[in-house]
């Protein structure tokens, strides 16, 4: 695994990775909840997040080389 994968993933987004698996398994999505969008919206903002810091961190060990 690359560095940058290793400084970008720790245990609590793998506990994240979890939780979310298992929420989004017990959805009833014909009946969503306020909870139940407000955890995939934040899901979805986390998401976004990670995928832009394993960016930074990529350039950053790129452009050391």
């Amino acid at each position: 695994m690359p560095d940058f994968l290793k400084k970008a993933f720790d245990k609590f987004d793998a506990m994240i990775i979890l939780a979310a698996v298992i929420l989004f398994g017990n959805f009833d999505y014909e009946n969503l909840s306020t909870f139940d969008k407000i955890y995939i919206a934040s899901f979805a903002a986390w998401g976004v997040m990670k995928i832009i810091r394993v960016y930074i961190l990529y350039k950053n060990e790129t452009d050391k080389k």
